[in-house]
């Protein structure tokens, strides 16, 4: 599968695959985020003394995990990421150090406009990538990724389906979240130049 990855980023700068998280995963996953939801931080945007919550821009909450010490239940998807950020290396030689990792939940009605996960020149962001973990989804759930191209039109609508991965170049396309109909659940999370940990 990383293979794959390697190959649709080359051609087209993103990548979308289904069934990478199993249901017996999924279900482990699921009952992690109820036995810690109490400890879901409502997510904010800015930076420094501007960094607050604005639930116009974003309504979901997050809980962070160190990559380098996950719970047992997130081991084989960091296994995964470091497998990816290594072949990534070999292939592109985009010399990404670290990543880092949150869960996220947006509640029924929330949505996050659209952003770019890479700001400026100081950013050390390459490569954004996201699991969907509800353990299901309707079509008209809502909730899709909506990614942007360069001119600002709509290059790809995704709906989040469970057990599904995404990853794009960080730097390459704006993006958003649609309003949800029900908690959507993500493990989402960026590839960096830099040493985080």
């Amino acid at each position: 599968m990383v293979e794959q990855i390697i190959q649709e980023i080359e051609e087209k700068g993103w990548c979308h695959r289904t069934n990478v998280i199993g249901p017996t995963e999924l279900a482990e996953i699921n009952q992690f985020f109820e036995h810690r939801r109490n400890e879901f931080e409502p997510a904010k945007v800015g930076k420094g003394e501007n960094l607050q919550r604005a639930e116009n821009i974003r309504g979901d909450f997050t809980f962070w995990i160190d990559p380098h010490e996950p719970p047992a239940t997130f081991k084989h998807l960091v296994h995964f990421l470091t497998e990816l950020r290594e072949a990534l290396n070999g292939y592109f030689f985009l010399g990404l150090k670290d990543f880092e990792c949150h869960l996220a939940y947006y509640p029924p009605g929330t949505f996050y406009t659209k952003h770019s996960d890479r700001h400026g020149l100081e950013s050390s962001r390459v490569l954004s990538f996201i699991f969907y973990l509800h353990d299901e989804w309707n079509e008209n759930d809502g909730g899709e990724l909506v990614l942007y191209d360069k001119d600002d039109s709509i290059l790809e609508i995704i709906r989040p389906i469970p057990g599904s991965f995404i990853c794009f170049l960080s730097d390459k396309f704006p993006h958003e979240v649609k309003p949800s109909k029900r908690e959507r659940r993500s493990f989402t999370g960026w590839m960096h130049r830099k040493i985080l940990y």
